[in-house]
């Protein structure tokens, strides 16, 4: 099943600028979910009436937004609970941002629980309760993998997002999403053909054209888009992995149980060495180059091996932490994402006689 951290994420993941000022505030807020299928973008406009300790509050406030662009989740829930005491409990924008790094969390219960604040205390403003109604969607959908009836719930807060009037293009892509999970692809391709004639240009709308065309990408856990050049200088996409059995190994030189694992991905590459499937990158954390140079050359590390400078591929594959793995199988579906490369075998096995059936069948 597709999510992106309902994080959000998830995803799972990238985030825009969050814009803020005293008096009237616009804060364009984003979120993807945990594996990147959700996305919201909403305009959250404050009272310009002036209250009682504004300046704290702002100040406040604005730490809130800026630790939840560095992604520190903890710090941002406590910084925007401060804020919203200085409003005796009952500021909307406060619970938002509280939402979000409740998401952030994966405390998706508290997500909702936040985002029931906001639609209460928003009753006056139909577009932030349809932002409170879209992020608890994202939320109920986040728990859909443990629990199937949080879908429908999922379906219901995006159809009350959209009852609302306002002009959130994203909900319709959300709601589209989620009606693809639940197989009810005609209504969910309706809601993402109605997303891409408001917004057709951009990320999502590229997403939204793939999900119109296989809505199986939904439900099923597609590998992101991502590309990068290799130490060699090899360009490597998803599509050019297509057919391909491939395992990425995030890790970092100063990562210890990343470094001990090392002997094993050997072992593993020696292994399947003559399966022409199968393939191993090694994508890169550290932020020294020549000590990852000499590292990788020093431990013979001969699979094509990535340094990701920016953490962008680390963020598309929303990698919290090292060393991670994750499998992908001929059709670009993540089979296994673990912390053991131990435990990747089977999947590699399976994987590889799938791919190899399929060969011979084309």
């Amino acid at each position: 099943m597709a999510s992106f951290k309902s994080g959000p994420e998830k995803s799972q993941a990238s985030r825009r600028r969050i814009g803020f000022g005293a008096g009237l505030l616009i804060a364009f807020l984003v979120l993807l979910s945990p594996a990147g299928s959700f996305w919201t973008t909403f305009p959250f406009a404050r009272s310009q009436a002036r209250q009682g300790n504004d300046t704290s509050y702002d100040s406040e406030f604005q730490k809130g937004l800026d630790l939840l662009r560095r992604r520190r989740w903890e710090d941002a829930l406590k910084t925007f609970k401060r804020a919203n005491e200085m409003r005796n409990k009952q500021s909307a924008e406060c619970f938002y941002g509280m939402a979000q790094a409740y998401q952030g969390l994966d405390q998706y219960k508290n997500v909702v629980e936040s985002c029931d604040k906001v639609i209460e205390l928003s009753a006056n403003d139909t577009k932030i309760q349809a932002a409170g109604y879209n992020l608890k969607g994202i939320a109920l959908q986040a728990q859909a993998p443990k629990d199937e009836k949080k879908l429908p719930e999922a379906e219901a807060a995006f159809r009350q997002a959209l009852a609302l009037g306002t002009d959130l293009a994203i909900v319709h892509y959300n709601l589209g999403v989620t009606l693809l999970q639940e197989s009810h692809d005609p209504e969910g391709i309706a809601e993402l053909k109605k997303f891409t004639e408001l917004e057709p240009e951009g990320a999502k709308a590229q997403e939204a054209v793939k999900l119109i065309e296989n809505p199986r990408r939904a439900r099923e856990a597609f590998a992101p888009d991502f590309s990068l050049t290799t130490a060699d200088g090899e360009h490597v996409s998803l599509e050019d992995l297509h057919g391909k059995v491939v395992m990425l190994d995030f890790w970092a030189t100063w990562c210890k149980p990343c470094v001990n694992a090392v002997p094993a991905i050997r072992d593993l590459r020696k292994r399947y060495a003559k399966e022409p499937s199968f393939m191993i990158i090694g994508i890169s954390s550290d932020a020294d180059e020549a000590r990852w140079k000499d590292f990788t050359a020093k431990n013979q590390m001969g699979w094509p091996q990535y340094l990701d400078h920016d953490h962008h591929v680390q963020r598309v594959f929303d990698v919290r932490g090292f060393p991670t793995y994750i499998m992908i199988d001929h059709e670009g579906i993540v089979r296994y994402r673990g912390l053991s490369v131990g435990a990747i075998d089977d999947a590699i096995k399976k994987a590889i006689t799938t791919a190899a059936k399929v060969a011979t069948t084309e």
